[in-house]
């Protein structure tokens, strides 16, 4: 396969001004289904990155517990209690994207979460899945969907749970058949130097290398694969421009905030993102 560097100017070609006439249900339905009573954390992360994206209409599905330390930190999201199965189904039939994984205990009762969503979601849906929900999948050998459009956005250990690739194996011609035989849309195979494969581009993949060192720290992830589900809900370009573009923009504030700070905390770059989806628009030749 042949490997293409993601460029800046991915930002420009899918972040876009919005129309004067528009409301929060152009901007994407996105339904987390995150966190745990002892990960709490990672939702609020995740949630915090899919609203500050820009996306309409955000709802957290989580334990009870977390209901108010979210709504505290994130007021402009909606909270579910995941164990309430039947507003839990109606949330998923109405959602644009889920994002499931993100701070799950690895259980029986976050098993049946996954289950669940596998067998309600849609063929229009876009299904991120992250996390825990990774684990369980490798570990309960429990098959992927066919209906929704699959995003897997796994770092190296995970991907050898799901795949059975061990680090080593992980090389794109591997990767690339393990997606066809999985039944995954697209991989963001995390990583120093992230990869992004397509199912439908078995010839080409491409890779980031802006991240660095000061991304190694809790809820990375979680804020990339929110970030991700932020931008699917609400640019209609093609999905792999606009999940290269929200991983490319994940590690550019990463990047830019370690200039002045030795790590760069995922709740500050999640701050950060309206300011620099606004310059972009600013700056944009599209």
């Amino acid at each position: 396969m042949n490997k293409k560097i993601i460029e800046k100017e991915i930002l420009s070609k899918v972040i876009k001004k919005r129309k004067e006439e528009s409301n929060k249900t152009n901007y994407g339905r996105i339904l987390l289904i995150c966190g745990s009573q002892s990960f709490g954390g990672a939702a609020i992360m995740a949630s915090k990155a899919v609203v500050y994206s820009g996306a309409g209409l955000v709802t957290l599905a989580s334990d009870i517990i977390n209901r108010a330390p979210f709504l505290s930190s994130v007021s402009e999201a909606m909270f579910l209690d995941y164990t309430r199965t039947d507003k839990l189904i109606n949330s998923i039939a109405k959602s644009d994207v889920i994002l499931i994984g993100s701070g799950l205990e690895d259980s029986d009762f976050s098993f049946s979460l996954l289950k669940l969503v596998f067998q309600n979601a849609k063929t229009n849906q876009l299904l991120v899945l992250d996390g825990t929900a990774l684990s369980m999948i490798g570990k309960r050998n429990l098959n992927i969907p066919k209906k929704p459009t699959i995003i897997m956005t796994p770092h190296q250990g995970e991907w050898q749970r799901v795949s059975g690739l061990s680090i080593s194996e992980q090389v794109p011609v591997e990767n690339y058949k393990k997606m066809v035989d999985l039944n995954i849309d697209f991989l963001v195979l995390k990583s120093s130097a992230t990869e992004i494969y397509a199912l439908q581009n078995p010839r080409e993949y491409k890779e980031l290398n802006i991240g660095g060192p000061f991304q190694a720290i809790g809820g990375m992830g979680d804020t990339l694969a929110g970030l991700i589900a932020g931008f699917l809900g609400q640019f209609k370009n093609d999905q792999i421009s606009v999940i290269q573009a929200a991983t490319y923009l994940h590690s550019y504030i990463a990047r830019n905030l370690s200039q002045k700070q030795y790590v760069t905390l995922p709740t500050r770059i999640s701050e950060q993102i309206p300011t620099e989806m606004k310059k972009i628009i600013q700056t944009s030749k599209y």
